[in-house]
């Protein structure tokens, strides 16, 4: 299955925060606030704006024919061709992992598991992701990292010198971005280490494909941990990168200023 991206005449934006690949779909959030749809013809349609005025959606999340978005207006469903408001807070991440739903929000994270949302840790810190892992609930906000241990129920938190923007386990090592474009990795001994890349500016860090990647805004890298040390690979140069996923082989770019560009994997 392969998107040919291709422009309406009336598609125009250019800045785009945010792209999600689906069976037969591909979303792309524009700076605007709009979102966009397109299918395997190629052909972008506009849906309709989940809130009309001042909008910045942050992160998409797809799950099956439901699109999720989060926004600085909250937390929106869009399903059978109309939007649904899910959370009146900002959002910045959301999944659905073990029968609940999660949303990273301005007001810590939150749950939902009988069809009410409720706050479950953080209340009084913006919390921008999360990784719910077997043993670990982590969190990244505003002040670094909270992480519990559900084997002895204890939480312990961890400040890094920026707030973390994003995160991701790869090589047994926990990765993050901060908010000032560096790049956050553990020593898998209870201590993080912040690196700054001369000339670049690590808006986030995500695991696609088996790759983890490095979002940009000198375009996209592939990250490697070589002897406890991280290293940035080039992937596609160019200009900012805000957002990837992956679909098929076929890795998909939200870009600043050349829309949504798509690359072959190896």
């Amino acid at each position: 299955m392969a998107f040919e991206i291709r422009q309406g005449e009336s598609f125009t934006p250019l800045s785009f925060s945010s792209v999600q690949a689906g069976d037969g779909a591909l979303y792309a959030a524009s700076l605007g606030g709009s979102i966009y749809r397109t299918g395997l013809e190629g052909v972008w349609e506009r849906l309709s704006n989940p809130v009309p005025e001042q909008l910045t959606v942050n992160r998409m999340a797809l799950y099956g024919e439901q699109l999720f978005a989060c926004t600085n207006k909250g937390l929106f469903c869009h399903g059978f061709e109309q939007w649904e408001e899910e959370l009146e807070i900002p959002c910045f991440q959301y999944r659905v992992e073990g029968g609940c739903r999660y949303a990273a929000t301005a007001y810590g994270l939150f749950c939902d598991q009988t069809g009410s949302w409720g706050s479950i840790a953080c209340y009084d810190k913006r919390v921008y992701d999360f990784l719910n892992l077997p043993q670990l609930l982590i969190l990244g906000h505003e002040d670094g990292l909270s992480i519990y241990d559900r084997m002895t129920d204890e939480w312990a938190g961890f400040t890094v010198g920026a707030g973390v923007t994003s995160l991701a386990v790869y090589k047994g090592h926990l990765l993050g971005s901060g908010e000032h474009g560096e790049l956050i990795v553990g020593n898998k001994k209870g201590r993080f280490e912040r690196t700054r890349f001369a000339g670049l500016f690590v808006y986030s860090v995500m695991k696609r494909g088996g790759h983890l990647f490095g979002c940009t805004d000198k375009g996209l890298y592939r990250i490697g941990i070589i002897n406890g040390y991280p290293w940035l690979f080039s992937f596609v140069k160019g200009g900012p990168v805000i957002d990837i996923d992956v679909q098929n082989g076929q890795l998909f770019m939200a870009t600043l200023y050349n829309g949504v560009k798509t690359v072959q994997m190896d």
